[in-house]
Order: structure tokens, then C-alpha cells, then sequence
């Protein structure tokens, strides 16, 4: 999935950690990416869980081993042609 806010371009994951459902249809609201099937909130930049990790007590394991990041992979602009270096 490509993402662009503030005038740059991020490449992450298209399936989201949470469920393994896509993330076509995703919303996005300023960096956060919102997944259509369980609103997990997802930032562009780096990937990292924002909701429902933002809620979650910091004591409470098992829920935090529920918010994990979107793959992120690094992007290149050459020559006008975007590039994404997929592993």
C-alpha cells in the first residue's frame, strides 16, 4: 500500500497485522492509516499501531501483543518513477 502525507511517499504492508484481512478500502486521517474491517489505526511513517495501542494498558501483555506494526519498506523516487524495495 502506497501512502502520502505531507509531501512524502510510504510503503507499507496492504494486509492489515491485526486479523490478516486487506486494507483496501482504508481511510486515511492526517499520517494514520484506519483499516475498513476493525478500525486498527496504523501510522504511515513507521508502521507502529496507533489504535487501539494508544488504549491499552501498558501492564496488559496480552493485549499489547495484539497491536502489531505494518511491514514498512523503504521508498525511492528515480527519474519520476516511484520505487518500493520489497524483501
Amino acid at each position: 500500500m502506497i501512502a502520502s502525507f505531507e509531501g512524502s511517499i510510504y510503503a507499507v504492508s496492504g494486509i492489515c497485522p491485526h486479523k490478516l484481512n486487506p486494507l483496501e478500502g482504508a481511510t486515511m486521517w492526517g499520517p494514520l492509516i484506519d483499516c475498513p474491517w476493525h478500525h486498527f489505526q496504523f501510522d504511515c511513517r513507521t508502521g507502529e499501531n496507533y489504535f487501539p495501542a494508544n488504549v491499552y494498558p501498558a501492564d496488559m501483555r496480552e493485549l499489547r501483543d495484539q497491536v502489531a506494526p505494518l511491514k514498512t519498506y523503504r521508498v525511492e523516487i528515480r527519474d519520476g518513477d516511484l520505487w518500493v524495495n520489497l524483501p
